[in-house]
């Protein structure tokens, strides 16, 4: 009889740790977005000096659904502009991931799949007085990949992952987030990214809401 007791305490323990990851990886999450980034598009004409440090303005999508109890599939999208738009990056991901719970509320995950930009710079204005701008454009993907862990602990979710991809250069994101539970459902959030890419290298700050489900 003790040891029924105890085997269904186990079960209910790893059944209720598996429900509180899944709940990890399914939501919903916007936000706005400020990139302070330059880049050595063009020959580094863009980041020669402290002129060519940029402050960008943007929104980010970010959406994910768990599913088959260990597995999750997510897209997102980032775009960041100045310049009424002809300085701009947006970026896009899809991708399929696994997590595993370490214990409860912290969970490991690993995620891959494809990702694509595309970058627009405004290289000079009113050329020659003839009040039309030279607007250089450049497109690639690649796949990418995800290795993170989050973590829950009472109203409180803290969050840290590395990003790979190598889209005309190699693409190292460095992340860290959290968010703040104002009711089972929903969140607010604050997340930092480091990037280090030669089309967009610096902070990425943003604040947004989260919606699970």
């Amino acid at each position: 009889m003790k040891k029924a007791a105890v085997s269904l305490l186990v079960l209910a323990g790893a059944v209720s740790t598996s429900a509180l990851a899944q709940d990890a990886f399914s939501y919903a999450k916007g936000a706005a977005t400020w990139a302070h980034t330059q880049s050595d598009y063009l020959n580094g004409a863009f980041s020669k000096d402290n002129a060519g440090r940029r402050d960008f303005g943007g929104l980010s999508v970010d959406l994910s659904k768990s599913f088959a109890t260990n597995f999750y599939g997510r897209a997102g999208s980032e775009y960041t502009s100045r310049s009424n738009g002809n300085d701009s990056m947006s970026l896009s991901s899809a991708g399929v991931g696994v997590f595993t719970p370490l214990s409860t509320g912290l969970n490991l995950y690993g995620e891959t799949g494809l990702m694509g930009y595309d970058l627009e710079r405004e290289l000079a204005n009113n050329v020659n007085n003839q009040g039309w701008d030279t607007i250089a454009r450049k497109q690639s993907g690649s796949l990418y990949g995800e290795v993170g862990l989050r973590y829950e602990i009472g109203d409180v979710e803290l969050s840290t992952a590395y990003r790979y991809a190598n889209m005309t250069d190699e693409m190292h994101d460095f992340k860290v987030g959290g968010a703040y539970k104002l009711n089972q459902n929903w969140a607010l959030t604050a997340d930092y990214s480091y990037r280090h890419w030669d089309l967009q290298q610096g902070s990425i700050s943003s604040l947004g809401v989260k919606y699970s489900f």
